[in-house]
């Protein structure tokens, strides 16, 4: 049975090809490189002003995992150091990417078992957390925000008190819409057992972030390799044992509100000391390699400078990279009808595997 690239909805492109007898699959084939776009091999001889926009929309839902992984490389290379203020303010956007995508995750999942309550409800959640990352810097996405040596934009007091309000409130919001549909027996039904991982598997396979997290791998940038404001403010990874789609959707639960208590706990508690951006040349000879935790997974991008300084190898790995063939293997003798639900759980990115 062959489905896309072209889908019923509006979504990226790419081919599914299920191997199956009657309703079971034994096999999903993945043909993926429609959204390619060249972007590593436009990053050479940077950097320059684009470079920083191709990040932003290398992958439009992860603006600030990826731009803050090509900022980390600039800064590596350049000696450039961050005031705490702006890797507190980095740390807030990044985590408020997070509560929207997963919200946004949670609600398309309750669409998928026909759970309207909470799809509806989580869909208009998440253009609330959108909003939050609008109100720091004038983008929902957080385009513009993170920038070399720091962030474009700072936080004054009217503000952070607005994004303490206005993060209350999303609580509230998203624990009702969520628990309504944790408690609903027909969305567990669906949700248990389906798609099922064990921990060995997604250890084999290289899986990252939620998807590796459901199996109860123990694996997170920010506590492995903590960076930035996570290296004095530390988050414990969220896992969950069984590797269905039930354990995908309650990890997004847990971080959700891991994330929330870590944001009110930085606006609450944010440095004094905004520092403007500043350029300083690149180093040349050098080769850099950075690391971040995006609401997906683990992001990693490597940079090697020629002796001019200027870009001569770049290379990016979004977490989707390893996580495909999770869901290949997630699929394997399940029902075709599961397939929507499988590949939502996972949620992975085309544009960031075909960069």
């Amino acid at each position: 049975v062959a489905v896309g690239p072209v889908h019923a909805g509006i979504i990226e492109p790419g081919h599914f090809r299920f191997l199956c007898h009657g309703e079971t699959v034994y096999h999903l084939e993945v043909s993926l490189g429609y959204q390619h776009r060249g972007i590593e091999q436009a990053m050479k001889k940077g950097p320059d002003s684009r470079s920083i926009h191709y990040m932003e929309t290398l992958a439009g839902d992860t603006t600030v995992g990826h731009s803050t992984a090509y900022c980390m490389a600039l800064e590596a290379l350049s000696g450039i150091s961050v005031s705490p203020r702006s890797l507190a303010i980095r740390a807030i956007a990044a985590e408020l990417e997070r509560i929207a995508n997963h919200v946004g995750d949670l609600g398309a999942l309750a669409g998928d078992v026909g759970f309207l309550p909470s799809m509806n409800y989580c869909g208009r959640i998440r253009g609330d957390v959108l909003n939050m990352t609008a109100l720091i810097c004038g983008n929902r996405f957080g385009r513009g925000l993170v920038r070399p040596s720091g962030t474009a934009f700072d936080l004054d007091k009217k503000m952070i008190d607005e994004l303490i309000l206005r993060l209350k409130i999303a609580e509230k919001d998203i624990t009702s819409a969520v628990e309504l549909m944790f408690d609903a027996p027909s969305v567990l039904s669906r949700f248990e057992g389906t798609g099922a991982l064990s921990a060995e598997t997604a250890r084999e396979a290289g899986l990252v972030g939620v998807a590796a997290r459901a199996t109860g791998l123990n694996c997170d940038v920010r506590n492995e390799f903590p960076y930035g404001m996570y290296c004095s403010s530390l988050l414990h990874a969220c896992t969950w044992s069984t590797g269905d789609c039930f354990a995908r959707a309650y990890v997004r639960w847990l971080e959700i509100r891991s994330s929330i208590e870590f944001i009110r706990t930085q606006l609450l508690n944010l440095p004094e000391g905004y520092e403007s951006c500043k350029t300083t040349a690149v180093n040349g000879n050098k080769i850099v390699v950075s690391l971040v935790e995006g609401w997906r997974g683990e992001i990693c991008h490597v940079a090697a400078t020629d002796k001019e300084g200027k870009f001569m190898f770049y290379k990016v790995v979004d977490p989707s990279f390893h996580n495909w063939f999770g869901l290949v293997l997630a699929l394997r003798n399940q029902q075709i009808s599961d397939f929507p639900l499988c590949n939502k759980s996972f949620n992975l990115s085309y544009c960031g595997h075909d960069l």
